[in-house]
């Protein structure tokens, strides 16, 4: 990705797909906007306003010319007149008075005009031979007026504005704004309808990650949509057939090799009377094997069928506390009381009791800590034992691996007490980490979705 793109990407580039589609349809319609504005105004509008202004020009000063030569006063009305009839120009004739007198006592402004107010002085400039005025205020409703200077005094012109500009103009380009933004309201209203399909899914495989299992999802919205919807469909019937056969299967193996070690200890009880020495490494031998069993089962079954529901962690916060005492350590507590969170409760407690267990092998104090953000919530367990080293910390979480320098068979465990905790937390949708505590010994962080 180029630095542009990520420029834009950062900036300009919205994030969400509503966004996106929302610059899809708006960019066109601006720059359309701007183009025809450009040309329009540069082009059509000046082109037909100059036309318009060069035709009353012409006009005033003919009729200049006339009053000038004009014989006596009836004339001169008789001329003004008929421009009143025929040209739709209202004629005034101002004896002795010189042009900057008219403009004082009209109080006309000689300042910036606009741009099309300059196309109409530029075609009177064109057109008449003598010094005038344009005052393009509106004299009178919808009429402008030209102050002409004349040898004997100033003739005064009111002519219609719609005969030297086009006043369709504004009714047009209020149409065109008026259009597009009728078409964008639909456009977005539209886009928000194949955009909440693509919400409820994505909301739903959230849901599903984070091993809450929303139910079937009802395909709706475009045929894209409605196709990564049965996929979904499909993929969770999968998973979860997937899950149950092996919840089963697992129970039918569990029923298989209890039986075999219960018969295998009875076997060893009754040797022991015979006084072998061989029998009591074998008890210890069966007695780890059973115990190697149970944990892979409860490693591989997981979080069997339980449901999610909101569970108050104090509770079970409180529960670890008391375990690492019994178990001789000394124990803190650090949560809000009223703090809740959506987890499978025995499951929950399972992930909790294995690192507090862990702790309390190799540990004489354990820390237990639970805070909130804005979508998470954080619990850790920490101690002051050995620790793992940073190289090592990924890697315990693989199934049956123990560390010789913090671990043995003789202080129990057989290397799943890490990989269930994770097992679990990630079917919470969420994360289990490792790091140093604060006094030396390991931190475990679990990170939950609220």
């Amino acid at each position: 990705m180029g630095p542009v793109r990520r420029f834009l990407d950062r900036t300009i580039v919205p994030r969400s797909l509503f966004g996106r589609s929302l610059l899809i349809v708006v960019l066109p319609i601006v720059l359309l906007q701007i183009l025809l504005t450009i040309v329009f105004y540069n082009r059509h509008w000046d082109t037909v306003t100059r036309w318009l202004a060069t035709g009353v020009a012409g006009e005033v000063a003919l009729l200049a010319e006339l009053l000038e030569a004009a014989p006596g006063p009836e004339a001169e009305a008789r001329l003004m007149d008929q421009a009143r009839r025929r040209l739709d120009l209202r004629l005034s004739f101002s004896p002795g008075e010189r042009l900057e007198q008219a403009a004082r006592t009209a109080g006309i402004d000689r300042g910036l005009l606009a741009h099309i107010d300059n196309k109409i002085v530029e075609a009177f400039e064109e057109a008449l031979d003598r010094p005038f005025l344009v005052d393009l205020r509106p004299v009178e409703p919808e009429r402008i007026a030209v102050y002409v200077e004349l040898e004997d005094g100033v003739l005064r012109v009111l002519s219609s504005r719609k005969r030297v500009t086009s006043t369709t103009t504004g009714i047009l380009l209020a149409w065109m704004v008026g259009a597009s933004v009728v078409l964008l309201l639909i456009a977005i209203h539209f886009m928000r309808l194949q955009v909440r399909p693509i919400r409820r899914l994505a909301r739903a495989v959230e849901s599903f990650g984070k091993g809450r299992d929303p139910g079937p999802f009802r395909p709706q919205g475009a045929a894209e949509v409605r196709a990564a919807a049965r996929a979904f469909n499909q993929m969770r019937e999968r998973i979860n057939r997937f899950v149950a056969q092996r919840t089963e299967m697992l129970a039918a193996v569990s029923h298989d090799l209890r039986t075999p070690l219960t018969r295998m200890k009875l076997e060893l009880e009754l040797l022991r009377d015979h006084g072998d020495p061989i029998v009591a490494g074998l008890q210890a031998d069966v007695a780890e094997m059973e115990q190697l069993v149970e944990d892979y089962l409860a490693f591989a079954r997981g979080e069997g069928r339980e449901t999610i529901e909101p569970t108050p962690l104090a509770p079970i916060l409180e529960s670890m506390r008391e375990r690492a005492q019994r178990s001789g350590l000394a124990a803190e507590v650090e949560a809000d009381p009223a703090l809740t969170l959506p987890v499978r409760p025995l499951a929950f407690r399972r992930c909790l009791a294995n690192l507090v267990d862990n702790a309390c092998r190799h540990a004489r104090w354990v820390g237990i800590s639970a805070r909130r953000d804005t979508h998470h919530v954080e619990i850790a367990v920490e101690d002051d034992g050995p620790g793992i080293p940073e190289a090592q910390r990924e890697r315990v979480f693989q199934p049956f691996v123990r560390l010789d320098q913090s671990r043995s068979r003789a202080t129990g465990g057989v290397g799943l007490g890490l990989t269930i905790a994770r097992d679990i937390v990630l079917g919470h949708g969420g994360d289990l980490t490792l790091d140093r505590s604060r006094k030396g010994g390991l931190k475990a962080t679990v990170r939950l979705p609220l």
